[in-house]
C-alpha cells in the first residue's frame, strides 16, 4: 500500500515539473536572443535599484524591462557603460505583465554595461510585490 502511495506521489510530482518545464520553455521562447541580465523584487515605495554587470564583457544593442506580478510605474533608467559613457531613457508609461515592457535600444555601438539603475514606485494593488526582469539584446 505504501508503495502505491509513493509511485502515484513521484507520478504527481513529474507531471508537476513537466508542465511548469513545458510552461517556462514556452514563455522564453518569446525571448529567444535575449539573456536574463537581472531581477529585482520592488517594494511598494518611489525606490531605486541597480543591476550591476561589472564583471560582463557581452555588448549589447538593446534592453527590455518585464514586470511580473503587478504593475509599476517605471520613471526612468540609466544605462552606464563599462567605457563611462552613459544613457537616460525615460518611461512614458506603466510597466505591467500586460505590456510585456518595452524595447529600448541603446545608442551607438554595442558596447558592454557595467550597471542599469532604474526609479519607480509600484501600487499596492493585490499584495504582491511586483518583480521586475533586465534582458539584454546582442
Amino acid at each position: 500500500m505504501k508503495t502505491k502511495m509513493l509511485v502515484a506521489l513521484m507520478m504527481g510530482f513529474i507531471m508537476f515539473a513537466q508542465t511548469h518545464v513545458s510552461i517556462a520553455q514556452t514563455a522564453n521562447k518569446s525571448l529567444d536572443g535575449w539573456t536574463l541580465l537581472g531581477t529585482r523584487t520592488v517594494d511598494y515605495t518611489l525606490d531605486r535599484d541597480v543591476v550591476s554587470l561589472k564583471e560582463s564583457t557581452q555588448y549589447y544593442t538593446a534592453l527590455k524591462f518585464i514586470v511580473k506580478n503587478g504593475t509599476l510605474n517605471m520613471h526612468k533608467s540609466t544605462v552606464h557603460f563599462a567605457n563611462g559613457d552613459h544613457q537616460d531613457i525615460e518611461f512614458a508609461e506603466e510597466v505591467n505583465k500586460s505590456n510585456d515592457g518595452r524595447l529600448m535600444e541603446l545608442k551607438g555601438n554595442s558596447r558592454p554595461i557595467e550597471k542599469v539603475t532604474f526609479w519607480y514606485d509600484s501600487k499596492n494593488e493585490s499584495n504582491n510585490k511586483s518583480i521586475v526582469e533586465l534582458w539584454g539584446k546582442r
